[in-house]
């Protein structure tokens, strides 16, 4: 009976200490799963969980830095609010080809105006005025461009409308070349003006009234290398302008008096 009595004492003992080892491995295990490592940096996270990346985004983090072609898609397009900054816009998009942007700022009939427009005249056009619904840019040699706008649909998609080129021609007759140049000087035009003559010469007659009405007042003396052109306004102003012989280029306006 005694000898029972021990073997069951010690049973019990060894029972016991078999269940404390196992809730002691069974509790590690279930730690780690829960807790996870003692040092909780995720990837891309360096000491103190902060984050290695500049915008402090981890993958899936709700700080991160998202895409910055993600942020300008879901921004859209913008639309300038006047009609100066729309058609500069349209504009700045025609000279970079960029197709996309101009179909977001010019109606079909406009884009299609754009596209047949000659290209090598597209390059530093400048702002220079709004003449009703069209604004007027003009470039080195004194091409013009109007276009014009819906102003209903400023700060809205396709308020171009319409878009028309105006090239600076070189007549070569002297009569005609001269026409020409007094045009631009009507109009204010001075890149043209300079184109047909000089910029010294823009410049000296480019600030004054332009002559209205001026016809030349008698034919055209030949002089061998040049015409002298003569011709009044109804001003009561004449003008004499020395032309070369070689015209239908740049230039042929020598000298007014």
């Amino acid at each position: 009976m005694k000898r029972l009595l021990g073997m069951l004492i010690v049973a019990t003992l060894t029972t016991g200490s078999l269940a404390a080892c196992g809730k002691k491995d069974g509790g590690d295990v279930a730690a780690e799963a829960s807790n996870g490592p003692s040092n909780s940096a995720g990837f891309g996270e360096g000491p103190g969980g902060a984050s290695a990346s500049p915008g402090g985004g981890g993958t899936g983090g709700t700080g991160g830095t998202q895409d910055p072609s993600a942020d300008k898609s879901a921004a859209g397009p913008t639309y300038p609010g006047d009609a100066k900054g729309y058609c500069q816009a349209a504009v700045s998009a025609w000279t970079k080809n960029d197709m996309n942007r101009i179909k977001q700022l010019a109606s079909s009939g406009a884009v299609s105006n754009f596209q047949y427009i000659e290209k090598g005249a597209d390059h530093n056009w400048k702002y220079v005025k709004k003449d009703g619904s069209e604004c007027v840019l003009r470039n080195d040699h004194g091409d013009q461009l109007q276009v014009t706008i819906d102003e209903h649909n400023l700060g809205k998609p396709q308020a171009v409308t319409d878009v028309v080129i105006e090239k600076t021609e070189y007549p070569s007759d002297a009569s005609s070349y001269v026409q020409s140049f007094i045009n631009a000087w009507y109009n204010g035009n001075t890149a043209r003006m300079a184109s047909y003559s000089s910029q010294s010469i823009a410049g000296s007659y480019g600030g004054k009234k332009a002559p209205p009405n001026w016809t030349e007042s008698q034919p055209k003396e030949d002089k061998g290398d040049y015409w002298l052109v003569h011709g009044s306004s109804n001003a009561g102003d004449s003008y004499t302008f020395k032309v070369r012989k070689s015209l239908g280029k740049a230039g042929g306006i020598l000298g007014i008096s």
